[in-house]
């Protein structure tokens, strides 16, 4: 009976070690911040900690900051295949894919990260597929992560550059352009983008408040020479009028 008092101890200092790295993220936060959290001394809060971040549920990065990994950020997720969320926005984009012809897609910022949670094909024969169901890619990559990413403050933008440098370069934008990107974005009210995920293909997204602090947005791509700027406008028109009837309010 100790023996298993004593492993369910572990388990829940895990989960509270856990929890106390979601709260925190994704500024992120120290052992020593973490142990103080946890009410759990150094040396103890450091070997549980480790022990999550070796399973994929949280990272270090090379300043010994702890995030959330990508196995946190999944398995939340999986959770939302039958979300609120996704049910409401499930007839806004089988009217966006029927109207446009294009492929929509539904993704929700989860860190610095941009997840797809769902998309629909239109019917034109030529699919623009730059995302999976359940892919990742860091904000700022795509039409969907532009407009996600245009949320954030200009300081944390620069941070977030800083931490996925190696996922943007060398074919991504530099920081620089990202910043253009984002000026440009902030002023239409949505991003609209061309080759910025592959050459040959444009988008358009526009984000929205889904909780207090929790964004997720709606972009469409299609071949470029299907998206010319008066289309894109078009399309923007057609996604924030979609996104206010299904009780969300889209700004970039």
């Amino acid at each position: 009976m100790q023996t298993k008092t004593k492993g369910a101890q572990t388990v829940f200092r895990a989960l509270t070690l856990l929890q106390h790295v979601a709260r925190l993220h994704p500024q992120g936060v120290t052992i020593g911040a973490l142990a103080d959290e946890a009410t759990l001394d150094r040396a103890t809060a450091y070997r549980l900690v480790s022990s999550l971040v070796e399973a994929g549920f949280v990272e270090r990065d090379a300043r010994k900051v702890y995030r959330l990994g990508l196995q946190a950020m999944q398995l939340g997720l999986a959770a939302m295949n039958q979300a609120p969320l996704l049910e409401a926005c499930r007839p806004v984009m089988q009217r966006l894919a029927r109207r446009t012809e294009d492929t929509v897609f539904l993704v929700v910022r989860n860190g610095d990260y941009a997840h797809c949670l769902h998309c629909e094909e239109g019917a034109f024969p030529v699919k623009a597929m730059v995302l999976q169901i359940g892919g990742m890619r860091v904000l700022g990559i795509g039409s969907a992560g532009m407009t996600l990413l245009s949320r954030l403050e200009d300081d944390q933008i620069e941070s977030l550059y800083a931490r996925h440098r190696d996922e943007f370069e060398p074919g991504g934008p530099t920081l620089p352009q990202l910043k253009r990107h984002v000026a440009q974005t902030r002023k239409q009210g949505c991003a609209m983008t061309d080759g910025l995920v592959t050459e040959g293909v444009g988008g358009v997204g526009m984000s929205f408040e889904i909780t207090s602090g929790g964004h997720a947005a709606i972009s469409i791509a299609a071949i470029s020479s299907r998206v010319p700027a008066e289309r894109k406008r078009w399309i923007a028109q057609l996604i924030s009028e979609e996104v206010r009837s299904a009780g969300f309010n889209p700004t970039a």
